[in-house]
């Protein structure tokens, strides 16, 4: 069976995609476990950014960058059929993807929050991002797209591996 995979990961201006917008977007793209692909945009967003000591996204590094709706198009022909890889995806990047996206993803997905919730239960205090890349000892998330989708993909290999 050919396992396609995208793990995604986005920066944002905030919580909520009514009142926030996507700033960065990485995507990885893997075929039976081998990167093949990836697509990375920053994007230029309609308000003034407030939140950069998160992310270290300004609006300066943003200033001739793309508007998302310009991606748009590119971004689900990324994507096809792909299986939807990332931590906390189903309730904060698919939100924010599908708000912003022509059409929403209809795509499966695999959260890790949730596969790290079943394989690792209470072997950690919780189930962030930085305490799962702890325990694995893999890449430390930096809440850059790149690096956070990075470490998501080394932690998915290692919590698949877990029987």
């Amino acid at each position: 069976m050919n396992k396609k995979l995208c793990i995604l990961d986005i920066e944002t201006t905030g919580f909520e995609p009514e009142d926030s917008e996507i700033l960065e977007l990485y995507i990885l793209k893997v075929i039976n476990e081998e990167v093949v692909d990836e697509f990375y945009s920053l994007f230029k967003p309609s308000q003034k950014i407030e939140n950069s000591h998160i992310h270290g996204i300004t609006d300066e590094k943003v200033q001739n960058a793309p508007l998302f709706k310009e991606m748009d198009q590119k971004i689900i022909n990324f994507v096809e059929d792909a299986v939807l890889v990332g931590h906390n995806i189903d309730y904060f990047d698919l939100k924010f993807l599908n708000f912003y996206l022509e059409r929403p993803l209809k795509n499966k997905t695999i959260d890790t929050v949730q596969l790290s919730r079943n394989k690792l239960s209470n072997k950690i205090v919780n189930h962030k991002l930085i305490t799962i890349a702890e325990y694995f000892n893999v890449s430390k998330p930096t809440h850059s797209a790149k690096d956070d989708v990075i470490t998501t993909f080394e932690i998915y290999k290692k919590l698949s591996s877990i029987e």
